[in-house]
């Protein structure tokens, strides 16, 4: 009898160990992103490129974007979310909230259309102007009733949204052009380590009142929701800090 209670506490102690360790945000954060991934495919060589994990540096501030999909209808830019709860948010809060343990809980997190935004700026940078650039951010958990949006999609519309998105369609010469482009521009080697670096290096500079994107000054101005400070070089740079 022993011998079998042993073996049953250590498979309670080994399944609380696992449950705990699939909540880690990092983890559900991977696990949200291989589910994307899923829906992605692989790379077609002539019609269709896939970059995930792609990492760029711009100006010295490194940037991480989960997935980048080119094919004939332009180049997606995503950023993936695996959040539980109900997530209530619009395109110009710059918070949203989640709400968790029917309603005990709440949550502020940063309004993740504005995330990816800063994505596009740095991919913009390297692509021609007439390739089309679409912001896309995938909720893994399909929760996004409570969210009004153009950007923010359930996992199951990606399928749809990648294929039928633009009536512009890119050639397989620009496909491939495009794909050289982004993959001459990826950093090469960097590490996790490096790049929580220049997060922090970012968060810094804002905290400074430095423009994390182009480096001009955040001076404070009034707009519709209070005051908030923006980048100095507006509107060519759209850098906005609560």
């Amino acid at each position: 009898m022993i011998p079998f209670i042993i073996i049953g506490i250590i498979f309670v102690i080994g399944l609380v160990v696992l449950v705990a360790y699939l909540q880690v945000p990092s983890v559900r954060g991977k696990r949200g992103e291989n589910l994307v991934r899923r829906v992605l495919g692989k790379t077609q060589e002539g019609l269709r490129y896939v970059f995930n994990d792609y990492k760029i540096v711009d100006a010295g501030m490194s940037c991480q974007i989960d997935h980048i999909l080119i094919n004939q209808n332009g180049v997606f830019v995503i950023e993936t979310k695996n959040y539980s709860g109900d997530i209530y948010g619009t395109d110009e809060q710059r918070e949203w909230t989640q709400v968790l343990a029917y309603g005990k809980v709440k949550n502020k997190i940063y309004n993740p259309v504005k995330q990816n935004n800063t994505h596009l700026y740095r991919v913009r940078k390297i692509l021609p102007k007439e390739i089309p650039l679409v912001s896309i951010v995938v909720f893994v958990q399909n929760n996004t009733q409570h969210i009004i949006s153009k950007v923010a999609i359930p996992l199951y519309s990606l399928s749809d949204k990648i294929e039928t998105n633009n009536k512009i369609t890119l050639s397989s010469q620009q496909i491939q052009e495009t794909a050289k482009l982004l993959q001459d521009a990826q950093a090469a080697e960097m590490t996790n380590a490096e790049h929580v670096e220049n997060i922090c290096l970012m968060r810094n500079k804002i905290a400074h009142n430095i423009c994390p994107r182009c480096g001009g000054n955040l001076v404070l101005r009034q707009g519709k929701y209070g005051q908030f400070y923006g980048c100095e070089n507006y509107p060519k740079c759209k850098f906005l800090k609560k």
